[in-house]
């Protein structure tokens, strides 16, 4: 887990003293890990190393970080709540993880260079560090490691008051996904999510921030549904009895519209008071956020979304506005498989 701190609370520059702009936005691995999960045995477990180690580099992860600076750029949200914020290393070759140092592509580290290349403001308010697994790849003679993180930033501007954080922190779920259980090959792994939580004070009111990314779940595995039914009563454990407003909101890996994938989580969510902002405010469009495009090697063939999982709730707050955000008409152009939503709340009455 990591947190990164700053010296004392510190302020961000919000458009109206009274309402909150948010965005969640998952930023894509660059693989969804199908081709090592579907190894059988120790040849085919690495061929679908190397293969997801060519179909990473492919995946034009520091393209995808400028264009997602872009979308920040165009809608200045106060805070932005990312998940899937992946570390990719390489190390020495080892049958057994030997700790790989060298990065390969830090997702957040592009993302900052680019929003501060655009004289954009944001500073990062917490990352929480997850699931990290490392594997062989022989053909390319090195280990592979992978360490999944979400993280939020926050504009910063020191010459304002109007939007103090503190009292930020990370958590890990309690559930934890033996990969084991999977492939025999990826035994002594397990795959963890998270939330990261802050308090925030806009003008003079006090909102709790929270930022998640729940399990995906697998076709005939039901036990991953239930697992991630078990994350949502861990969070709603955690924000449940707050009496302050708050924005919840991330990839909750839960379709919030009738169909594959309607897990339960969001109707958990409902039952504990939050309005789900998109139907709020739109409740004739379903408004499919994922998938943009299928597995990364076969990125170019375009997919239209057809579930709603990238989710903003609120409790105690106004919404005044929400759009779904993407650039382009092509995967080339898009920033992630997943489509950003960003929301407007407005505090008080």
């Amino acid at each position: 887990m990591i947190l990164i701190a700053l010296a004392g609370s510190f302020s961000c520059l919000a458009k109206d003293p009274v309402s909150l702009k948010v965005m969640t936005r998952n930023m894509d691995a660059g693989t969804d890990f199908n081709l090592v999960l579907a190894a059988t045995d120790p040849a085919s477990f690495a061929q679908g190393t190397a293969a997801t180690l060519a179909e990473v580099e492919a995946a034009n992860i520091p393209a995808r970080a400028a264009r997602l600076a872009d979308e920040i750029a165009a809608e200045l949200p106060d805070i932005v709540g990312l998940q899937e914020v992946t570390l990719w290393r390489t190390g020495p070759l080892s049958a057994q993880p030997a700790g790989a140092a060298t990065v390969l592509f830090d997702q957040l580290d592009l993302l900052t260079s680019e929003l501060a290349k655009r004289q954009l403001h944001y500073g990062v308010i917490a990352v929480n560090s997850l699931t990290d697994v490392e594997v062989p790849v022989p053909a390319d003679n090195l280990n592979l490691r992978l360490t999944d993180r979400d993280a939020v930033l926050a504009r910063i501007d020191f010459n304002q008051s109007g939007l103090d954080i503190y009292n930020v922190q990370t958590h890990r779920y309690q559930v934890a996904l033996p990969l084991g259980a999977v492939s025999p090959l990826l035994a002594g792994n397990n795959v963890y999510q998270g939330f990261i939580s802050a308090q925030v004070n806009v003008g003079g009111t006090v909102i709790r921030f929270v930022d998640t990314h729940l399990e995906s779940p697998v076709p005939g595995n039901p036990l991953i549904t239930i697992a991630q039914l078990a994350e949502t009563t861990e969070l709603l454990a955690d924000i449940g009895d707050l009496q302050t407003p708050v924005v919840l909101l991330g990839d909750f890996n839960a379709n919030a519209e009738p169909g594959i994938d309607d897990t339960g989580t969001v109707e958990l969510v409902r039952a504990a008071g939050f309005t789900d902002v998109w139907k709020a405010l739109n409740p004739g469009d379903p408004g499919f956020t994922w998938p943009l495009y299928g597995e990364d090697q076969e990125a170019g063939k375009q997919v239209q979304p057809y579930e709603r999982i990238d989710l903003i709730f609120a409790r105690g707050l106004n919404p005044a506005a929400v759009e779904r955000i993407s650039y382009g008409a092509f995967w080339g152009a898009y920033a992630s498989d997943h489509v950003g939503v960003v929301a407007t709340l407005q505090v008080g009455n």
